[in-house]
């Protein structure tokens, strides 16, 4: 996935979470959010397509087939908590899918990010 930043992202208010996941210990990938959909809870929390997940509600993924992380979700009934690695290259990706424009809160995180990573590039 390369290098990118750690962020806790958090939800409240119980399923439907609004994104899918894909990848799985089985499948030799990492897990990954597939899909955001518009106007949803994780549209608004800073989650992005591409993140990978470490864990989730403090439960380490890296060893979870894609079937024991659909029955962690569902076991979620109000809070749901997930670590992520955030894809540095995010930032380009939002620019330049026209057909779905950043929201401000987005295109800010992303600026955020992008501006701390390069600062870190450059300091370190």
């Amino acid at each position: 996935m390369g290098t990118g930043d750690f962020i806790c992202i958090s939800m409240t208010g119980g399923a439907p979470w609004g994104f899918r996941l894909q990848g799985g210990k089985e499948q030799q990938q990492p897990l990954q959010v597939a899909k955001i959909r518009s106007q949803s809870k994780a549209s608004g929390s800073g989650l992005c397509e591409g993140d990978e997940v470490v864990s989730i509600n403090g439960n380490p993924c890296a060893d979870l087939t894609y079937p024991e992380v659909i029955k962690l979700m569902e076991s979620i009934t109000d809070s749901l908590q997930m670590l992520v690695k955030s894809r540095v290259d995010a930032l380009f990706l939002f620019l330049e899918d026209q057909s779905h424009p950043p929201s401000l809160q987005h295109l800010f995180g992303y600026t955020s990010l992008f501006i701390a990573t390069l600062a870190n590039q450059l300091m370190g």
